[in-house]
Order: C-alpha cells, then structure tokens, then sequence
C-alpha cells in the first residue's frame, strides 16, 4: 500500500569516503606495481619482436644505455628515470598493457574521491550553519570545493597523455591531484583548528592542536618544493637540476626525497587519519 509521507534516511560519514578514496589509491598503485612487475617488465626488456622504434622504443640514447627499437629495463632505464632522475608511482601505468588495465580501476579512486568532497563540503555547510565554523573558513571552502571536484576530474588525463609521448601533458594531470591532496590536508587541518575539534589520544585541545599546526606548517613547506618541482617538469618536459642531485639518502636523488617526504604527508598520513 502507498506510504502517505515516504521518506529514506541513509547515514553517511565523509571520513570514511575520505578512508576508501585513499584506500582505493593505494589499491590502484600496488596492483599497477603488479602489472609493471609480472607484464611490462619483460615486454620493455624482450622488446620489439620487429625492431620497431614506435611506441616507448623510440629513444636514442646511447649515454642511458638504450637505442631506437631495441629493449630496456624497466627499473634503471624507464623515461621518467632518464628525465627525473628516479621512477615515481606512476612510471608502474607508463607502458601497455599496465597502462590500459590500471585505467580501468582507476575510477573506484576518482569517484570515492569526489564522493568525499561532496560529503565533506555538505559537512562543512552543516557546521557553519550550527556556528561551528568562521566565516572565512566556510569562504575558503565555496573556493576549494570546485577546484579540487575539477582537477581530481582531469587527474585520469594521466591516462591519456603517454608519459613517454608528452611528458608535459602527461604530469600536468598529476600536478592537478597534488593540488587536490594538498587542499584536503590543509583544509581538514583548518577544519580542526577552527571547530576546536580535539582529539583525546594527543591529550587535550592544546596539544591537538600544537600537532595540527606542526602537520600544517611541515606538509605547506613540502608540498611547495613538490609543486614547484612539477610545474618545472609541466614547463620544461625534463626534471630540475637540482632534483637531480644526490639526497642525504644513498641512492636516491632529491627529487625522490621530496616525493618520498610528500606522499607520506598527502597520501599516506591522511589515510591513517581518517
């Protein structure tokens, strides 16, 4: 029989969309790692059957060790390895059929993330509502929601532009989730500082938000020299000079410290957290 007044109540909790969205990232890098392990690596290191130089055997550069339509090891001679001086993450969905098949879990990442900015920002208008929040904090949140739905939108461009094609174009959709991780850290850190949000496991207000300001203050210092690395890389096509440098670690150039250092503090802190 017909409800007079129907009505469905559904209980949602922003932070563990938060919990999946990051989940489902780090899902989406180990099962790329898979792939670039078990299938690309073989197939860069057999290459091409016809001594075809289309595709990632295009290159002539004998300094590096590779040569137009021969084979190359996937570790120590990948075309991010060569420009930047180290891998990242995304060198394991740089190369088919890695590519192809990360491409198509990617969107449980992008959606769960998006889901939690929708979530997150529905939040936020509840507390401002109540006087939980300041108006400036609600205002940098209208500014913030837009862009991060946007850039975290066009982070599958990753996708379409080959890094070994158009490297430019290919870390420019990188470059717009960094932006995205960045702006969730800063404003859930703000988010605590103006709610007065405290967490009993630091030992008060006082210490959560002595952490809270360190986390901030530590992961703006970071996240400057990371954004500014790849927007050098997005203007020029090669790694700065200076990421190229040896670290304080063995073995592993700045660059790589700085991407290490990063991802700890927007990728992998931020899971915990939430």
């Amino acid at each position: 029989a017909p409800v007079a007044n129907p009505e469905i109540k559904i209980s949602v909790a922003a932070e563990q969309w938060r919990f999946i969205a990051y989940l489902s990232f780090w899902g989406m890098v180990a099962y790329a790692i898979v792939l670039s392990k078990t299938l690309v690596t073989p197939y860069l290191a057999a290459g091409p059957s016809d001594g075809s130089t289309c595709g990632p055997f295009n290159r002539d550069s004998p300094s590096f060790g590779v040569s137009p339509g021969k084979g190359f090891d996937f570790s120590t001679q990948s075309h991010l390895q060569e420009l930047f001086g180290f891998a990242n993450i995304c060198a394991n969905w740089d190369y088919s059929p890695s590519r192809e098949l990360t491409a198509m879990v990617y969107p449980l990442f992008e959606y769960s993330l998006v889901v939690y900015l929708c979530l997150d920002f529905m939040a936020t208008a509840i507390a401002h509502k109540r006087g939980d929040l300041e108006e400036w904090f609600w205002n940098f949140s209208k500014v913030t929601f837009p862009v991060c739905v946007f850039l975290c939108s066009q982070f599958r461009m990753i996708f379409v532009c080959i890094a070994y094609e158009n490297v430019q174009h290919h870390t420019a959709g990188f470059l717009g989730l960094q932006i995205v991780l960045i702006l969730v850290a800063v404003q859930n850190t703000l988010f605590i500082w103006d709610s007065n949000t405290v967490y009993k496991q630091l030992g008060g207000i006082t210490n959560t938000r002595r952490a809270a300001l360190a986390y901030l203050i530590a992961n703006l210092i970071v996240s400057s020299i990371k954004i500014k690395a790849t927007i050098f890389v997005v203007m020029n096509g090669f790694g700065a000079p200076w990421t190229l440098e040896p670290s304080i670690l063995p073995g592993k150039c700045v660059g790589q410290l700085v991407d290490l250092i990063w991802m700890i503090f927007n990728a992998l802190l931020p899971l915990l957290i939430a």
